[in-house]
């Protein structure tokens, strides 16, 4: 008989409405899930999460995609789930920011390709895309990455690159280290 917790990687995609975290947090819970790590956000109009969570020993793949689809059944939009078995591991493995981090910005007109363009040069010098967040404003196209690097190169080199990239390119690109960016960023008030 397992013992063991059982993790697993949901992934859901709905038109957004006011509820939709309260009632698949509460599909979680009536499960006895924990979440331990989540992104979401809102896209023209859809709503998109992905997260990881932990269940007691013995809940299955199709348990929790029952309680899903029973939660889809009373949502007055349709909920897209998939149900993924997390990797052995995966709670405790990617929990932190690598101390090689860097975040990655790259601005331009908008145009076909640029996420590809800019993917495709992340492959080539071997950095790892760990987190990315795209948008769109009046024409100009927004990336943000938050990058590891691996390529076994100095970040000189890397950054050399990037000039060369940005100038074939036309792309406004900075990359800074991830501690940098967070400290510059991050605003710590005190809650009262």
């Amino acid at each position: 008989m397992n013992t063991s917790p059982t993790q697993f990687v949901i992934s859901i995609m709905s038109r957004d409405r006011i509820g939709i975290i309260a009632d698949l947090s509460s599909a979680i819970s009536q499960m006895e899930g924990n979440i331990a790590d989540s992104r979401q956000s809102v896209l023209c109009g859809y709503f998109t999460m992905i997260l990881l969570a932990e269940f007691p020993p013995g809940v299955t793949r199709r348990d929790l995609e029952r309680k899903l689809a029973e939660m889809d059944a009373h949502s007055e939009t349709t909920i897209n789930a998939v149900v993924e078995p997390a990797v052995e591991g995966a709670l405790v493995s990617h929990t932190r920011i690598p101390d090689n981090a860097y975040v990655l910005t790259a601005t331009g007109a908008d145009k076909v390709g640029l996420v590809s363009t800019v993917a495709s040069f992340c492959v080539r010098r071997r950095l790892n895309i760990l987190d990315m967040s795209t948008t769109l404003s009046e024409g100009v196209y927004v990336m943000i990455l938050i990058v590891e690097v691996q390529n076994g190169g100095s970040i000189e080199e890397t950054r050399l690159d990037l000039r060369q990239f940005a100038k074939e390119t036309g792309l406004n690109i900075a990359l800074q280290h991830y501690d940098i960016f967070r400290a510059v960023n991050e605003i710590n008030l005190p809650v009262r």
